[in-house]
C-alpha cells in the first residue's frame, strides 16, 4: 500500500505528540497502518518498527480469543509486563489501524487509555466519510 498523504500524517503526528505529552511515563507512541508503516510521534524513533509483524500477530490472537470467549470486539490489548506497559488500541477506518503505546508506569494506564481513546475518535471522525461537518473526511 502507498504510504499516507501528507496531511493524514501530520494530522495522526500532532495526535499522538498530544497523547505522550498527556501521559508522564509514555516511552514511545506510533499509529500502525495494514501496509506496516509507522507514524511515530516528533519525538520518537521508529523503535517500535521492527516489532511491527509481531503486534499484528498478538492483536490477531487477542481477536480470536475475545470472540472464542463471547467478549465480541476487542477494544484494547494491554500487555503489562515488569518494565513497562504495552497497549494497543483499534482504529476503525476504512484502512484499519493501531495506536500502540509503550510505558514506563503502569500507574499511567488509565490515563492512556483515556487518550488512546480520544485520540482514536479524532481520528475516526477526521477519516471517516459520514463524519460531522466540523471534521470532514480527508481523501486517502
Amino acid at each position: 500500500m502507498a504510504p499516507e498523504p501528507r496531511t493524514i500524517r501530520i494530522f495522526i503526528e500532532r495526535h499522538l505528540a498530544d497523547l505522550r505529552e498527556s501521559v508522564p511515563s509514555a516511552l514511545a507512541a506510533a499509529v500502525v497502518s495494514d501496509d506496516a508503516c509507522l507514524t511515530p510521534d516528533a519525538g520518537t524513533t521508529d523503535s517500535l518498527s521492527p516489532q511491527t509483524a509481531q503486534l499484528r500477530s498478538l492483536v490477531a490472537a487477542a481477536r480470536t480469543t475475545a470472540t472464542a470467549l463471547g467478549l465480541d470486539k476487542a477494544r484494547c490489548l494491554i500487555l503489562d509486563g515488569t518494565a513497562g506497559v504495552l497497549i494497543v488500541r483499534p482504529i476503525l477506518t476504512a484502512k484499519p489501524r493501531l495506536i500502540v503505546l509503550l510505558l514506563a508506569d503502569p500507574r499511567d494506564v488509565t490515563r492512556a487509555l483515556n487518550g488512546m481513546h480520544r485520540l482514536a475518535a479524532e481520528v475516526e471522525a477526521r477519516l471517516t466519510p459520514n463524519a460531522t461537518a466540523s471534521a470532514p473526511a480527508l481523501a486517502a
